[in-house]
């Protein structure tokens, strides 16, 4: 052909088929983007509607460990757009969960409700099948430093000791945990940080030295803007309440409501999300949700109001031992106790039966032995 020459026209056909399968591509892409947009903007987290504790009266003369499930447990049905949540604090030096929250998220009434466990809440160590463990804050490093002596890695033995302590909580106090979130004192101080710290009016002077634990307190009272390291100092005090721990739990309380209500109107929701994604903040947190869990109760707490969240302790009392005199265990009773349950953390439409609660006796003493005096407590 002459160079000369004008080519011809591409075939008509040809060019006719290459535009469609171009506009087929680019419906295709739409299609995707479109799904997935619809995925996440109508994503719900998967629940378990079968309780997680037994539903029926045990048999006393049984002595195995089966979970009874009977045919009680047909009555329970699932509140919808109602979920919960196990929150552990860990202390870096021992591994105990120093922090244990249970939380409520109630989508339907707009409420998020915390139960808090002090962490010298008194556990069976016969009914829990310890050794010496009998304070509910070493039920976690009991267990994971059992999975390490048997060669589990340590970020494996986390999980395993995390889901042991979710499942003990569960059958004992009569929730179904579906989620659990776990952190440390360092994850805690940089999450602080990244949201610009909190405003508080610390109620006194905090002064504290410990250098087996590196931990140096000095906090004047008065309202004033904590970063992160100020904050965990805040709620890691505890030697000048005339309560100990339960001082410390108390202030904890209002903390959180704080640290909520100025979250939600410092950062907004695209912001939050954008933290959450940071791998190097995340890092220390640790929990059995997905991203895309984490992103759908974001946004269901992100359209509750600031006085959504109500923060309470699980009902007990510090209880002196009548032979030595000492102030030791804070002590569950079983009836209030269990009136917490109902009011904050129950997911199912109906309430559960004193006879369900802590079947086992996980957190009740034992009738007659050394420690009769919790067993009477917490029956009254």
């Amino acid at each position: 052909m002459n160079e000369n020459q004008k080519k011809p026209f591409a075939d008509p056909q040809k060019r006719q088929k290459r535009e469609y399968i171009l506009w087929g591509v680019l419906a295709a892409a739409i299609v995707l983007i479109l799904t997935v947009a619809l995925v996440v903007i109508f994503y719900a987290p998967n629940v378990d509607d079968t309780p997680h504790f037994p539903t029926d009266t045990p048999n006393p003369d049984q002595t195995d460990d089966t979970n009874h499930t009977g045919t009680s447990a047909e009555p329970y049905q699932r509140k919808d757009g109602f979920y919960t949540f196990l929150v552990a604090g860990m202390d870096a030096a021992s591994n105990n969960t120093d922090v244990l929250m249970l939380a409520s998220l109630d989508t339907k009434n707009g409420e998020i409700h915390i139960v808090q466990i002090p962490r010298d809440t008194y556990v069976n160590k016969t009914v829990g099948g310890y050794t010496t463990l009998t304070r509910v804050n070493a039920i976690f490093s009991a267990e994971y430093n059992y999975q390490v002596s048997r060669g589990i890695s340590k970020k494996t033995a986390k999980t395993l000791a995390m889901e042991d302590l979710c499942k003990r909580l569960s059958e004992a106090l009569c929730i179904n945990i579906d989620e659990y979130v776990y952190v440390n004192t360092s994850g805690f101080r940089n999450i602080i940080d990244a949201v610009g710290g909190i405003d508080y009016e610390v109620p006194q002077d905090m002064f504290y030295e410990d250098p087996f634990q590196n931990l140096y307190i000095d906090l004047k009272a008065g309202y004033q803007h904590l970063n992160g390291t100020q904050c965990e100092h805040l709620i890691r005090y505890r030697s000048g309440y005339v309560t100990g721990d339960i001082g410390r739990v108390e202030l904890r309380s209002d903390f959180m409501v704080e640290v909520f209500r100025q979250v939600k109107n410092k950062i907004d929701l695209d912001s939050m999300l954008a933290l959450i994604r940071d791998k190097d903040l995340m890092q220390k947190v640790g929990t059995s949700m997905s991203l895309m869990d984490i992103f759908a109760y974001v946004k269901m707490v992100y359209k509750l109001d600031d006085d959504a969240i109500s923060v309470r302790t699980i009902s007990g009392e510090v209880v002196q031992n009548p032979n030595t005199g000492a102030w030791i265990y804070y002590c569950l009773n079983k009836k209030s106790a269990l009136n917490d349950i109902n009011e904050c953390l129950n997911v199912y439409e109906k309430d559960i039966d004193i006879s369900l609660f802590d079947s086992k006796g996980l957190f009740s003493g034992t009738e007659g032995a050394d420690d009769h005096y919790i067993y009477e407590y917490y029956n009254s």
